[in-house]
């Protein structure tokens, strides 16, 4: 059975992103399928788990918008063989 874990808070500062990351790794490493979706104009996720901005055409702002499929934004295995990641760019803004 699947399941959705959202990490959020309004406040800035606070470890939201730091949580995720670490979350997602810690599932993954437990060879748990999981996908971290970076909506976080930002994109410290994104940099977190080592993928550079340069090396995707494809983000969670073109899912959103319908530009393209979803499953054209997801980076498979980053990291983890089981870690997917849905890119942010700074277009979220």
């Amino acid at each position: 059975m699947a399941r959705i874990i959202a990490v959020a808070n309004q406040k800035g500062g606070v470890g939201k992103t730091t949580s995720a990351v670490n979350l997602a790794a810690a599932l993954a490493a437990a060879e748990q399928r999981t996908l971290i979706v970076d909506a976080d104009p930002q994109g410290n996720a994104t940099s977190g788990l080592g993928v550079d901005r340069s090396a995707f055409s494809r983000t969670t702002y073109d899912a959103l918008l319908g530009l393209a499929p979803t499953r054209d934004a997801v980076i498979s295995g980053v990291q983890f063989k089981s870690l997917d990641l849905m890119p942010a760019t700074a277009d979220l803004a």
